[in-house]
């Protein structure tokens, strides 16, 4: 403890510093530099106790963790509007924390796709580097959930599901907002930004089986799984009516609108 090293003298506190041995000579100038350090911070008789810097009342709060790591991890660039928008809208869904955290993350473009795994040294030159959904392409992140023929078909047959027409934009930030500004009301807002944290894991879970365990990266058995993910979700993190899963499948739409 703190208090253990301080000693009170004359009414006001004072540094106190024991050793269970003798310090070496060069361990005496790190002392001196430490006293240097510690000798303007002024001691008062008031309990220790934990302060949160990022909130200005010092109590640690999921939100202001949440403020001070989305100003830390863009490596000092500024979002623009749009972005930061977006990114703030993107935890507003009933879709699990573990999901929304990993579409958090391939949105900064920080998930372990090849790409990204490849500049930073870690395969090596003779590990495969194409996307598994399709030949001959990067397995990069806008490339892996968006512009890949596989994902696009998915996409389409989300969109199709929703009962939107749609023309893929050209990046997740504006799909997200394609999708969100589909919906008619605030209520179907957080189904369909749910059905879209869905599809994202849905998709990196199909790429992973298929490279991990072999199995057919496929946009029908994909889209399969997310309506019946997105139903799951629906009834235990949704506030509207359950639904039977051949609703949900017929449409979604109607089921968020109970």
């Amino acid at each position: 403890m703190v208090k253990d090293l301080c000693e009170q003298r004359g009414g006001t506190w004072n540094w106190n510093f024991s050793w269970r041995r003798n310090l070496f000579q060069w361990e005496e100038g790190i002392v001196t530099r430490l006293q240097e350090l510690v000798d303007p911070v002024i001691l008062s008789s008031e309990e220790d106790r934990w302060w949160w810097r990022p909130d200005p009342d010092g109590e640690f709060t999921v939100n202001s963790s949440y403020k001070f790591l989305m100003g830390e991890s863009w490596l000092g660039e500024e979002l623009e509007v749009d972005a930061a928008w977006i990114f703030g809208q993107l935890w507003e869904s009933p879709a699990p924390s573990k999901v929304i955290a990993f579409s958090w993350q391939l949105l900064y473009d920080r998930i372990p796709t090849r790409r990204n795994l490849e500049v930073r040294g870690i395969l090596g030159r003779d590990t495969p580097w194409e996307c598994l959904g399709c030949v001959g392409m990067v397995e990069s992140s806008l490339h892996l959930f968006l512009h890949c023929p596989s994902a696009m078909m998915v996409w389409y047959e989300m969109f199709r599901w929703l009962g939107v027409i749609i023309v893929i934009p050209p990046s997740l930030f504006l799909l997200f907002e394609v999708m969100r500004g589909s919906a008619k009301n605030v209520k179907m807002q957080k189904g369909f930004v749910m059905i879209w944290h869905a599809t994202i894991w849905s998709l990196w879970k199909a790429r992973n089986n298929s490279m991990f365990s072999n199995v057919s990266f496929t946009p029908k058995t994909i889209v399969d799984d997310i309506k019946v993910l997105s139903w799951k979700w629906s009834i235990t993190r949704l506030k509207v009516s359950p639904s039977m899963f051949y609703e949900w499948s017929w449409d979604p739409g109607d089921c968020l609108l109970r």
